[in-house]
């Protein structure tokens, strides 16, 4: 499955490629204002200290989210959004590759302040947006995963339905059977989309890949469509023919971006040095196992897989793997009183919370392999991103 997170990679690999493919396209004056509207988008994070230029001969880091505006008011600040999709990038000249790893959003993790100390609160993990947005989401991650994160790009979801608008809408297929509307669990949204090939604006296109209940598949179903609806964009966003229509989605992304990288005149061949990295993709799930803990639902991911993820990203930038875990998560183990088959540190502690036991093995829950799946973009073909399916039932999740 496809999960939104990765959408959300396709989405950016194709606004910056639009944006450095403007001069190639049209010629300088365009990319002049292509380079400038997007500029819109730049925002360093709050306390942030100049930030060292990309240098495209090193491994780059990256944190992507995906952040729903408030829905009652339909255009809320950022501020007020919560990221519900977040996916770490890693991306290196070196090996020519790029990894995507995939968070789920309610993972328990003890949160951190953006400087890093603990904020005592243990929440889901896209809580962490919500108390303090991106600062604090990256604070967070960095401790779960034990890595630095370099740059990061938000992605407003509502951004969806202006830059549908602005490409002129897409054709979906609604094989349901029954009109599509989300309007009763989500008032601000009242747009409907009819059964069989229809040609939506952006906010049909909106509600089409946000409907759930009414799916007989329910989120399997939702995440189908929303595949659906991101390939369309993605397929005329490549299909360009008119300068128009270009300034048109160059506006649309101005809007509904932020991000700390700078795509200026001055960065643009140090960003073109990464161009071969990101055509082959190999994509990874964190994965959980479902539990109720004191009556709210998480997901809790056993403490080897989390490691082994761990490494996999420390792999993919060149560091050292790891044998012991250190990480601000809940680990499965620890919360059902269970031995673990490797030490478990706290990130902000050091302190040894579990011990490897060598009875562990046979407790633990078998949660998959995270192999990844490769796969290589080109402008013919917008391949999907297919993963094996996350355990736990997003209808579930609080």
């Amino acid at each position: 499955m496809m999960t939104l997170g990765k959408k959300i990679f396709l989405m950016s690999l194709a606004i910056v490629g639009l944006t450095l493919g403007a001069g190639l396209i049209y010629g300088a004056s365009l990319l002049n204002f292509s380079t400038g509207t997007i500029s819109k988008t730049y925002k360093q994070l709050d306390g942030e200290k100049e930030i060292t230029p990309i240098d495209a001969i090193e491994p780059l880091t990256i944190l992507l989210m995906g952040v729903d505006m408030d829905q009652a008011t339909r255009g809320g600040d950022w501020e007020g959004g919560r990221s519900d999709s977040m996916i770490l990038v890693t991306v290196n000249p070196k090996t020519k590759e790029t990894n995507m790893m995939s968070l789920t959003r309610d993972i328990m993790v003890e949160i951190a302040e953006a400087n890093g100390e603990s904020s005592g609160t243990v929440e889901k993990l896209n809580h962490s947006y919500s108390y303090g947005q991106a600062p604090m989401a990256i604070a967070t991650i960095e401790k779960m995963m034990d890595i630095t994160i370099d740059r990061y790009i938000e992605i407003n979801m509502d951004g969806l339905v202006e830059l549908v608008d602005a490409v002129g809408g897409i054709e979906v297929n609604n094989t349901l059977g029954f009109p599509i509307s989300i309007s009763e669990h989500e008032p601000a949204y009242t747009s409907i989309v009819q059964p069989g090939k229809q040609l939506v604006n952006g906010d049909q296109a909106l509600v089409y890949a946000r409907m759930r209940y009414d799916d007989p598949e329910g989120d399997i179903g939702r995440q189908r469509r929303q595949r659906e609806v991101i390939t369309a964009i993605i397929k005329k966003l490549l299909q360009l023919d008119g300068l128009t229509q270009y300034k048109k989605i160059l506006t649309a992304i101005s809007n509904n971006m932020r991000t700390n990288i700078e795509i200026s005149p001055a960065t643009i061949p140090s960003l073109l040095g990464y161009k071969d990295s990101v055509s082959k993709l190999n994509s990874y799930q964190l994965r959980g196992v479902d539990q109720m803990v004191d009556e709210i639902y998480y997901q809790l991911p056993t403490s080897e897989h989390l490691l082994e993820m761990q490494n996999i990203l420390k792999k993919s930038i060149g560091l050292e793997e790891k044998t012991d875990l250190v990480t601000n998560v809940k680990v499965y183990e620890g919360q059902m009183g269970l031995p673990s088959p490797i030490n478990v540190y706290d990130v902000y502690t050091n302190l040894l919370l579990l011990e490897a036991s060598p009875w562990a093995e046979s407790l633990a829950p078998e949660i998959g392999s995270p192999s990844a799946t490769t796969t290589v973009i080109t402008e013919e073909q917008v391949t999907d991103f297919s993963t094996e399916p996350v355990l736990g039932d997003e209808n579930g999740s609080q």
